[in-house]
C-alpha cells in the first residue's frame, strides 16, 4: 500500500500500477498517483488534473471495478484518510460521519458493536464507505441510501465543497449520480448515516431463514445476524484475499422484469431447456405473486446455460456464484472482457435476456465499452 500524505503535501507518483489497489488485482498504471488524506490534498490533485489537461478518477476500495491493462491515462485520487465518529446518539437511533475512505466491513462491524440496527446485512462486502454509496450497495433486502442522511462531496471543477441529502443523490438499483449523471463530477468525502438504537431486523430471505432455522435461533441478535450474513457470504461471493486471485464482487446485475418481459423469458427457458429448468423458473416467479416487477436471479440464468466454471484465459465464473467474475492469478482485464462478452451473449442467445454489467471500466475506449455491450447469438 503507499505510504501516507506527509505534511509538505500529498504523494504523487507518476506510472503507478492500479493493479494492488483494485481487489481484482488487475489493471494497468495511472499518468499520475495520488494519495489523499485532506481537502487540500483532493485539490492538489485536481490542480494536477487541470495542468496536465487529463481527466480525474477517484479510486476508493477498488472493489466494484475493472481497470484496463493499459491503465488509465489521467490523475487517480486515491482517499487515505479513514474515521468513524458518533454524531449525535439517543433511545431511537444515532448518527455516524464516515470518512469516504473507512472500509465499509469496518463501519457495519462499528455500528453492530454499539447496538445500531440498519446495515448488518450488508457485512462482509468489500470496499470503501465512498464506494458503498457510488452504487448504492445492496444485500438481503437492506441497502446504504436506507440509512444515508447526507454525503459530502467535493466538486471536482472548483474544488469547492457541498452536502448533497439523500434525495439529491439519484438512487436506484445498484445506481446513484455518482455512476450515471455526475458521475466524475464529485469526490465524496464524507458520509452520514442514521441508525436504529431498537431492534429492527430484516430476516425475509430465504438464506437468512435458513441459516438460523439451522441453528434453531428465533429471535437473533445483532451480532448473530451479522455472523450470519458472513457466513452466507462466503459461501457465495468469495471476499478478495492477498492468497488468491481476485473479484470485482457480483460482476452482473439482477433482473427486474415486466411481466411481457418474464412472458418472453419463460417461453424461451421452455423452448432451449429442460422441464426441470422451468418449473425451477416458475417457482422464482411465485415468490414475487403481486409484484408488477419480477426479480430473477441473473445467476440461475447463468448457471442453466451451463457457464458455472466457464474460463476464459486466467478468468473464470465462480462456481459457487456465478454473478463473480474470478481472477484465477493471471487474468488480464482482456480475459475478464472476453469472459463477460461470452457470457452475456450466451444467455442472449438462449434466452432472450440482456444481462448488465455491474462493474465500472476504468480506462476503457467508448468503443471497447460499446463491443462488450454489443449482443449477438453465440
Amino acid at each position: 500500500m503507499p505510504p501516507h500524505p506527509s505534511a509538505e503535501g500529498p504523494v504523487v507518483k507518476p506510472q503507478e500500477p492500479l493493479k494492488p489497489y483494485t481487489t481484482f488485482k488487475i489493471g494497468g498504471p495511472a499518468r499520475f498517483f495520488v494519495c489523499a488524506a485532506a481537502e487540500d490534498e483532493f485539490r492538489a490533485a485536481l490542480s494536477l488534473a487541470a495542468q496536465h489537461s487529463l481527466p480525474l478518477f477517484a479510486l476508493g476500495g477498488g472493489s466494484n471495478i475493472l481497470v484496463s491493462d493499459r491503465g488509465f491515462a489521467g490523475v487517480v485520487v486515491h482517499p487515505v484518510c479513514r474515521g468513524i465518529e458518533i454524531l449525535h446518539e439517543d433511545a431511537e437511533s444515532g448518527t455516524l460521519e464516515v470518512n469516504a475512505a473507512e472500509a465499509w466491513d469496518d463501519v457495519v462491524r462499528y455500528a453492530v458493536e454499539r447496538n445500531s440496527w440498519g446495515i448488518e446485512n450488508l457485512s462482509h462486502i468489500p470496499g470503501q464507505a465512498g464506494a458503498a454509496l457510488v452504487q448504492n450497495i445492496g444485500a438481503y433486502g437492506q441497502q446504504v441510501s436506507d440509512v444515508l442522511e447526507s454525503v459530502q462531496v467535493m466538486d471536482v471543477t472548483t474544488g469547492a465543497p457541498r452536502v448533497l441529502s439523500t434525495s439529491d443523490c439519484g438512487f436506484g438499483y445498484r445506481r446513484s449520480i455518482f455512476n450515471t449523471t455526475a458521475r466524475g463530477n464529485f469526490i465524496i468525502v464524507k458520509l452520514t448515516l442514521r441508525l436504529a438504537q431498537h431492534a429492527r431486523p430484516n430476516l425475509d430471505y430465504p438464506d437468512v431463514q435458513a441459516y438460523f432455522a439451522e441453528r434453531s435461533v428465533e429471535q437473533p441478535s445483532l451480532a448473530e445476524i451479522r455472523q450470519a450474513i458472513i457466513t452466507i457470504r462466503d459461501g457465495k461471493f468469495p471476499f478478495p484475499r492477498e492468497e488468491r486471485g481476485g473479484n470485482a464482487g457480483s460482476f452482473f446485475k439482477n433482473l427486474s422484469l415486466a411481466e411481457r418481459e418474464y412472458a418472453a423469458l419463460r417461453a424461451n427457458t421452455e423452448r432451449n431447456f429442460s422441464p426441470r429448468e422451468l418449473v425451477r423458473l416458475e417457482d422464482i416467479r411465485k415468490r414475487f405473486p403481486l409484484s408488477d416487477q419480477i426479480k430473477i436471479p441473473t445467476a440461475f440464468l447463468i448457471e442453466i446455460c451451463g457457464l458455472k466454471g466457464y474460463r476464459i484465459g486466467g478468468a473464470q465464473v465462480n462456481e459457487h456464484q456465478p454473478l463473480v467474475l474470478l481472477n484465477q492469478g493471471d487474468a488480464t482485464a482482456q480475459d475478464v472482457i472476453a469472459l463477460a462478452k461470452h457470457v452475456r451473449r450466451t444467455v442472449y442467445a438462449r434466452t432472450g435476456i440482456a444481462i448488465s454489467i455491474e462493474p465500472e471500466l476504468v480506462g476503457f475506449t467508448r468503443q471497447e465499452i460499446a463491443d462488450i455491450y454489443y449482443l449477438e447469438e453465440s
